[in-house]
């Protein structure tokens, strides 16, 4: 059972990583989900309670900012509604179209082409584009830095116990 726990965890915090560059998962919902397989590994890779509850309030409030910072920034940047909408139809079609650098290109082409559909011009629809595409950089560099910390961490917990077990077969 350690086994398929230890390969599970393996997987979870390899799917945050990844999933936190790319939408159609939450990568931070995945790596937290690796800390509650490590935990029920064995009483050596247990975590504390506290440690459950400051990695999900980390968590959470990272996913809520995935939602909020795209929009906030776009916004900022002079933005209209129909930029904003713009902008997430484009992260999700970047995502789903075969395009070269489509989950980086998605984001800005849709709040431009937004912003232009709900009536600003061209220079105000490329700066809010700029500030979608800005908030989509952040919210992605949160997610990633919380998923490759916290694997480390696990990781980190995890190995010691399996190289322990594995040098106490001998």
């Amino acid at each position: 059972m350690e086994v398929i726990l230890v390969i599970l965890t393996v997987l979870l915090i390899a799917g945050g990583i990844v999933f936190s560059i790319l939408p159609p998962l939450p990568g931070p919902i995945l790596t937290y989900g690796a800390l509650v397989c490590a935990d029920a590994i064995s009483g050596d890779t247990e975590f504390s309670t506290t440690s459950f509850v400051i990695w999900g309030v980390i968590g959470l409030i990272i996913i809520v900012a995935d939602y909020l910072l795209p929009i906030a920034a776009t916004k900022k940047f002079g933005g209209t509604k129909a930029g904003v909408i713009g902008g997430m139809i484009g992260m999700v079609a970047g995502v789903l179209l075969p395009i070269p650098f489509g989950i980086i290109l998605g984001p800005l082409l849709g709040a431009i082409i937004g912003d232009l559909y709900g009536g600003n011009r061209i220079r105000s629809a490329f700066k809010s584009g700029f500030g979608s595409f800005l908030g989509f950089l952040l919210a992605t560099t949160i997610k990633l830095t919380y998923s490759i910390v916290l694997g480390v961490i696990i990781a980190w917990k995890v190995g010691g116990f399996t190289f322990n077990a594995i040098m106490g077969m001998f």
